[in-house]
């Protein structure tokens, strides 16, 4: 019965969901113009309280994109990044565009833009230049192909669908989600780029107190889609040879051709823990970013993970890649070198951290997980916003 009515459920959502929203104005106090949202439409299901809201950030950051256009008077007309393109020509009727564009979601971008010619054209980069992100998600299974010659895994997250360079002839400005790796990437376009912080769940909260009580013998690995693009693999190889440290992974289970390969040193791996993908400020989740002092991510690619700020608003100290895109500043740890051996010798040192030191690098990652607040995501969009309306004016 449970499956039945998650399936009913799933129907309701689908029948509900519009390929185009038109003219939302709910915020707007004095229509100045019109502004065209190219993303998802999901989150305005029921009025604008869909479900599952905050199962992912962006669906909170596309509500409040809308109402931060609508409060500086635009109305706004949402197209979703699955429509039927055939079916759908724009008006050059708008005054503004934001489209996503960096990923395979954004392969409409410049089909739409194109037809835009008023329109002030906006291009919302959720991750790094989609050239340099291949090749360093190539790269990535390239390693794994070295260790693992005589298996065969699908190649993930990889961007075929965009044409970068038509995206960027039809761009007046960049919107960019994360760190100067994300930012730099698109410097060889000379457009103007925006820095954008992205938002992390209001439903995580953490006494201040519990920062004292977090091991620097347990770390987390919480992530989602893409496996290898985002290091798992290498995570679990090196703690497979520390069994003095514990490793939690909370990530999807759905990628089966990966779970085969690690198979078997997961089940003699007494100290990693297979989670599975667990909903952010639950009781479990709560219960493991409680005790580990670590959150380990070993990406090759990313705007700014979503998945590292949102531990570190429980104090967890990222251990990450620079293309993670988070700004460690002194608190947190650089994976300089990704390859097996290395990566398990500073895990190592990193497991031998005073409590003391350790409770002061996790009050430290706390106090900068407030750069990733919903709060700040608003202060950052709109200050961009108002940037471009300006300077298109005045130009």
């Amino acid at each position: 019965m449970g499956n039945l009515l998650s399936f009913s459920k799933k129907n309701i959502a689908r029948s509900f969901k519009k390929e185009v929203v038109y003219n939302y104005k709910k915020y707007c106090k004095k229509k100045l113009g019109h502004a065209l949202l190219y993303y998802k439409t999901d989150p305005f299901l029921f009025g604008g309280q869909g479900v599952n809201q905050y199962k992912h950030t962006n669906d909170w950051e596309i509500l409040e994109i809308t109402r931060i256009l609508n409060k500086l008077g635009f109305w706004v007309d949402i197209v979703d990044r699955n429509i039927n393109i055939s079916t759908f020509t724009p008006q050059d009727k708008y005054d503004i565009f934001i489209g996503i564009g960096s990923g395979n979601s954004g392969k409409y971008y410049p089909d739409i833009a194109a037809q835009l010619n008023r329109a002030i054209k906006i291009f919302y980069a959720t991750g790094p230049e989609p050239t340099l992100s291949n090749e360093l998600i190539h790269k990535r299974y390239e390693y794994f192909y070295k260790r693992h010659p005589d298996k065969k895994v699908q190649l993930r997250r990889t961007i075929d669908k965009v044409d970068i360079h038509r995206a960027m002839e039809l761009t007046d400005a960049i919107f960019c989600i994360g760190n100067e790796f994300a930012i730099n990437s698109y410097n060889k376009f000379q457009k103007p780029i925006y820095r954008i912080y992205p938002s992390s769940s209001p439903q995580i909260t953490v006494d201040i107190s519990q920062l004292r009580e977090r091991s620097p013998q347990k770390f987390l690995y919480f992530g989602g889609h893409g496996n290898i693009v985002k290091g798992l693999d290498l995570v679990i190889e090196a703690f497979a040879d520390l069994p003095n440290l514990e490793l939690y992974i909370c990530a999807s289970e759905h990628e089966h051709d990966f779970n085969a390969v690690y198979k078997d040193i997961l089940a003699r791996s007494s100290n990693i823990y297979s989670v599975g993908f667990i909903p952010v400020g639950d009781k479990i989740f709560n219960e493991i970013t409680a005790k580990c002092g670590y959150i380990i991510f070993p990406s090759c690619s990313e705007g700014a993970a979503t998945s590292v700020t949102t531990c570190m608003r429980r104090g967890l100290v990222p251990v990450v890649t620079y293309e993670s895109g988070i700004d460690l500043n002194d608190f947190g740890y650089l994976i300089k070198d990704i390859h097996i051996e290395q990566l398990k010798t500073q895990v190592q040192k990193l497991s031998k951290e005073s409590k003391s030191d350790l409770t002061k690098k996790s009050i430290k990652s706390y106090l900068a997980s407030f750069n990733y607040t919903q709060a700040k995501f608003s202060e950052s969009l709109e200050k961009a916003l108002i940037d471009v309306l300006v300077n298109k004016d005045g130009a």
